[in-house]
């Protein structure tokens, strides 16, 4: 990765819409350079672009982190269900006592709740929960 593509990764992931000439205008670079940077940067490094939502502000206030043991051979169709699961925001398969982390959002806690005991009365899980009560920083890792 050369230093221009770095530059405008880093413009890139503070979140705002992408405007190509302001980021021209800033490095000192033809409009079209950037432009072709960015199409570049997309299909070598970028897995796909998504908005951080404010979950509070959309009326979601129960956000946790889980870590899920999934006990015997029920991981496969574990993980599939959780894919098509609209409360799921985020899925990482782990190589700890944990199976998976999972970031869930539902409206409230009572939701929350329901959601959990619906999956341990469907798979052989072990639970850890950690609610999120306020995100700090979130997608701030950038390459050297």
């Amino acid at each position: 990765m050369n230093p221009n593509e770095k530059e405008i990764i880093k413009c890139l992931r503070h979140g705002k819409r992408v405007n190509v000439s302001a980021i021209a205008r800033e490095m000192k670079l033809p409009v079209s350079t950037v432009a072709d940077k960015i199409r570049k940067i997309d299909r070598k490094y970028v897995i796909k672009r998504s908005s951080l939502l404010d979950y509070p502000a959309l009326g979601y206030l129960s956000h946790h982190m889980l870590a899920v043991k999934v006990n015997g051979n029920a991981k496969q169709e574990f993980l599939d269900c959780m894919k098509e699961d609209r409360s799921i925001s985020s899925i990482y398969h782990t190589n700890s006592n944990f199976t998976f982390l999972l970031e869930i959002v539902c409206k409230d806690s009572y939701e929350f709740v329901r959601w959990i005991e619906n999956i341990r009365s469907k798979y052989p899980v072990d639970i850890s929960s950690f609610q999120i009560l306020k995100v700090e920083d979130k997608e701030r890792f950038m390459p050297e």
